[in-house]
């Protein structure tokens, strides 16, 4: 009976709420660790992890395996390898590493000698001060529960290294501290090719060992091996910390013929990001001279830099005058408007006074937002009507949200941007004006879409319109609700249409279940060009998550923002449903390059350094971040 009630219910919400209720992920309020200041800086250090490409490649012997979870050794030395080698560099550090992903770093059948031959190269051929590889172990004796560092304390001519034994000593304390672990176990010293290769401190941690059962259960869950790169780190710090002096002066010894050139004076200064922008637009040794040189680098930074002119908004124009340089135009994101400045002053544009205005205009006051009340409306690059048709941008349909940027003075067109992030005028009879609080209301609806021309007498519900879905009379028909009253329909805002012209909402929402399939990503580290659960990048993130659901995203950030339609912009950032995707600029530069998605609400998931993590663009949420919040663009959704 209590279930007949549910299932009730649950149909009495779906088909008669006006606004769809989809729950946010819950997903526990956590923030990744984060180094402070830049104690490592001046250290290079190689990360190894071990293992790798044992179950498709020939040639190296497998790794260990958990004894309940099955969890493979391999891939968890990978986690805590791309995972630490975040914090490495946030701390200052220069970092290589053998491998990227579940392979070899040697090609086909090699000897095992070669196999590991090729890691130590690595942290010769770049002069490390350290050389870390990752394990984990295992052993006959189901009990054995503990941390072991792996060392072989004597150089290539057989002299004490005691500056491995201190690291080797250093490692074990400060990974206990982080670790589950039942017992202490002394440094092994054994001449295994990973640690007497080299000449510099190296040593091969063994975290635990992954046939004994309280160390399975505990390194399997999802995020453990967060605390295994936090413990690795905070040894490599104290390791650096005190012994850095002879540190450096070994490193001078063993690599004298590599390091030779390095303390001489920098022949070269780095330039800042901005520098390298304005010199890549700008190639001759002198300023600009005239206005219509000034343009040219506007007209390049548009065409080789700026993100997408369709939805992003540059219109700027430069004079020179008597007394310097003048910037005008309208832009909808200040940042590129002080982009272009900072780009024309570096390049010698001074002194420039920027007049630029950032839309939407204060102009419109509160009522800055939209739905188009009329069948069809073409939206027009200048706000005036082309007989000849050649200066259409895109056309709304009846229900389409629109954002109002600005208006004609004599109030005849509004410059809008449309749901499919399209940019230009309307006539503005098009548009019925709203404030934020009514546009939520009619955006965050239950939709249901035309399939196919309707006519409601003579006014016509055209295919491809998206209208609430109020409800669904009985099995033939349901009632949909139109921006305003028409004649047609008696003075009416709903109309009934028959089932058989329309598309009615999906259940489950496939948003849904692309935030369920990210947040299975939730802690796995940061890797560029990455799109696995051993390391991800964000947009690498974005495009598993949804390929769950069903949909093909294409690959990078700012090739999956032309995806599905506008949901958020820089000035109206709502709740969001699972599975918008969320764009930022990069705020050098302002291309598009970072997203994330949303797991409802004002949370988000995205994978940024040093993991898949969750943040929120609501300043009184703990998980709240300012960087990113300030640099975001646009959120759209892929599948309505």
């Amino acid at each position: 009976m209590i279930r007949l009630i549910l299932i009730i219910l649950i149909a009495f919400v779906t088909l008669f709420c006006p606004a769809q209720i989809i729950l946010p992920l819950a997903l526990a309020p956590e923030t990744p660790f984060t180094p402070e200041g830049k104690p490592l800086k001046g250290l290079i250090i190689t990360l190894d992890a071990g293992h790798g490409g044992f179950s498709h490649q020939e040639g190296y012997s497998g790794s260990a395996r958990g004894v309940k979870s099955r969890v493979v050794e391999q891939d968890l030395n990978m986690l805590v390898a791309a995972q630490l080698r975040h914090h490495l560099i946030a701390a200052g550090a220069k970092v290589y590493m053998t491998r990227w992903d579940d392979r070899k770093v040697t090609l086909g059948n090699t000897p095992r000698a070669e196999e590991l031959g090729a890691r130590t190269q690595i942290a010769r051929q770049t002069a490390s001060h350290l050389f870390l590889s990752l394990h984990h172990n295992a052993a006959g004796r189901p009990t054995a529960d503990g941390v072991m560092i792996l060392i072989y304390p004597k150089d290539s001519a057989g002299n004490d290294q005691p500056l491995e034994r201190a690291f080797a000593a250093i490692l074990r304390e400060e990974i206990e501290k982080k670790v589950h672990h039942a017992e202490p176990f002394d440094a092994w010293s054994n001449e295994h090719p990973l640690v007497s290769a080299l000449d510099i401190p190296s040593a091969c941690v063994e975290f635990g060992f992954l046939t004994n059962p309280e160390f399975d259960a505990w390194v399997s869950k999802r995020g453990s091996h967060r605390a295994e790169a936090i413990g690795a780190y905070n040894a490599v710090v104290r390791m650096w910390q005190e012994h850095r002096a002879e540190l450096e002066a070994l490193r001078k010894k063993v690599y004298a013929d590599i390091i030779a050139d390095e303390d001489s004076p920098a022949t070269q200064t780095i330039a800042s990001p901005i520098e390298s922008l304005a010199a890549s637009l700008w190639v001759f040794p002198h300023p600009p001279q005239t206005s219509k040189e000034a343009q040219f680098i506007i007209a390049q930074y548009r065409q080789r830099v700026f993100s997408d002119s369709t939805f992003f908004l540059l219109r700027a124009g430069i004079e020179k005058t008597p007394d310097g340089w003048v910037l005008r135009g309208a832009t909808n994101f200040a940042l590129f408007s002080n982009t272009l400045e900072a780009i024309l002053k570096t390049v010698g544009c001074v002194p420039l006074v920027n007049e630029m205005e950032e839309l939407p205009s204060a102009r419109l006051g509160l009522d800055c937002f939209g739905v188009t009340q009329i069948p069809m409306a073409i939206v027009w690059s200048e706000p005036v009507e082309d007989p000849a048709g050649a200066k259409g941008e895109t056309q709304l349909l009846l229900g389409d949200c629109v954002y109002l940027l600005d208006a004609t003075p004599d109030g005849a067109y509004y410059h809008i941007q449309g749901w499919d992030g399209y940019i230009g005028w309307v006539r503005s009879e098009a548009i019925l004006r709203m404030d934020e609080k009514t546009f939520s209301e009619w955006a965050d609806a239950s939709r249901a879409v035309l399939i196919k021309d309707y006519l409601a007498d003579d006014f016509r519900l055209p295919a491809g319109a998206s209208l609430p879905l109020l409800s669904q009379d009985n099995a033939t028909t349901a009632a949909l609700r139109l921006p305003k009253s028409v004649r047609a329909i008696k003075g009416k805002q709903e109309v009934i249409v028959p089932l058989d012209v329309l598309r009615l909402p999906s259940q489950p929402r496939a948003g849904s279940l692309a935030a369920q399939a990210a947040a299975e990503y939730l802690t796995t580290p940061y890797v560029f060009a990455g799109k696995s659960a051993i390391g991800a990048d964000c947009s690498g993130l974005t495009s598993v998550a949804w390929a769950a659901a069903g949909l093909a995203l294409p690959r990078d950030a700012r090739q999956q923002v032309i995806m599905g339609r506008m949901v958020a912009a820089r000035w109206y950032m709502p709740p969001l449903q699972p599975g918008d995707l969320l764009f930022f600029f990069d705020h050098n530069t302002g291309k598009i390059y970072h997203v994330g998605i949303s797991i409802g609400g004002k949370r988000y998931l995205h994978s940024s350094p040093p993991e898949v993590q969750v943040s929120s663009y609501d300043p009184a949420d703990p998980l709240y971040d300012e960087f990113w919040t300030k640099n975001f663009a646009i959120a759209r959704r892929p599948i309505p």
